[in-house]
């Protein structure tokens, strides 16, 4: 079963509101743009594996998406987890096109594509990296000797996968999506033994729930820039035009004449992703582009949101329960 659901990535959310609230000729977009392709591509990959995800038996199979745990002072982050009583399954997902060579002389990874090499880094490092900061974990919340297998999956099917000559343990640590089932089907036979029983299986689960940490990257900070950078006003629904104007209770786009009552939200949203999680109503009047006071505080108080100090020194906290997993 599905314990912890995938979710957007709070990063593509941030870039995407980025790049809809920068100037168009901004010299940072192309790099903006690429780093969100980036994700986008990591993103669709995992979601790739749902099909074959979804064959597992639910009672047995506890499933969790995109879990950040912290280990120390640092954090791990695991694309997917599966707990079983017999043992658990780390799976990293890499959608990569192209022709792959996984490099265990020098621990990389190298992609050709169109007669072009690309070096990345090792992703089957990263999934014994991920194994050994689980284990500490595991064994600080006193779950022990539970075996922990790990496996790079290719999401794309149609990408070739190279070792070198061998190598056949990397045939272990990698596959391609489609014979993730198979896979899992082997590390049953393998681990037979039940090592944890169903209720403590339940029980880990909510600590893991628990400790999950949804990361919160600065974007603007990476790329220098600043809030006077940030393109202000209500984008409207329809065409993306900002600013919409406020006329009779109404946000109004002067483009396409489409009108709406609840468009500013967006724009909260986006003033949450990129600026802050609080707001004053001076600070939602200039990014709203409002005049009025009034109306500010009346839009603020219409998302029943929490607020703390007083009179004009009141901040309203901005909360979106939809943003975050």
């Amino acid at each position: 079963m599905i314990m912890k659901e995938r979710k957007t990535p709070v990063v593509i959310l941030i870039l995407e509101r980025l790049l809809n609230r920068l100037h168009p000729l901004d010299p940072r977009r192309p790099e903006i743009e690429e780093e969100l392709a980036k994700f986008l591509s990591g993103h669709k990959g995992e979601q790739a594996l749902d099909f074959y995800l979804n064959d597992l038996p639910q009672k047995e199979f506890f499933i969790f998406h995109n879990l950040r745990l912290l280990q120390n002072t640092s954090y791990f982050q695991l694309d997917i987890l599966i707990l079983t009583q017999y043992y658990f399954l780390i799976i990293e997902v890499k959608n990569f096109s192209g022709i792959l060579y996984f490099d265990q002389n020098f621990y990389q990874l190298i992609r050709t594509i169109n007669g072009k090499e690309e070096t990345f880094p090792d992703p089957i490092s990263q999934v014994k990296r991920q194994q050994f900061c689980l284990k500490e974990w595991l064994k600080d919340h006193h779950f022990t000797n539970i075996p922990v297998e790990s496996l790079v999956v290719v999401s794309n099917s149609q990408t070739q996968i190279r070792v070198p000559t061998g190598r056949t343990d990397i045939y272990k640590m990698v596959t391609h999506k489609i014979h993730l089932t198979e896979r899992i089907r082997f590390y049953d036979r393998k681990h037979k033994d039940e090592q944890i029983p169903k209720k403590d299986l339940r029980k880990l689960s909510k600590i893991l729930l628990k400790n999950h940490t949804t990361p919160t990257p600065n974007v603007l900070q990476k790329y220098n820039i600043s809030n006077e950078d940030i393109i202000k006003g209500v984008a409207c629904p329809s065409c993306g035009v900002i600013p919409m104007i406020r006329c009779h209770k109404k946000w109004v786009c002067t483009t396409c004449k489409f009108d709406s009552k609840t468009a500013y939200v967006q724009a909260l949203r986006d003033y949450f992703l990129l600026i802050s999680p609080t707001i004053t109503n001076s600070q939602c009047r200039d990014f709203l582009k409002l005049k009025s006071r009034n109306t500010a505080r009346n839009l603020l108080m219409d998302l029943n949101l929490s607020t703390s100090g007083q009179l004009r020194h009141t901040k309203y906290h901005l909360k979106f329960d939809d943003i975050f997993d």
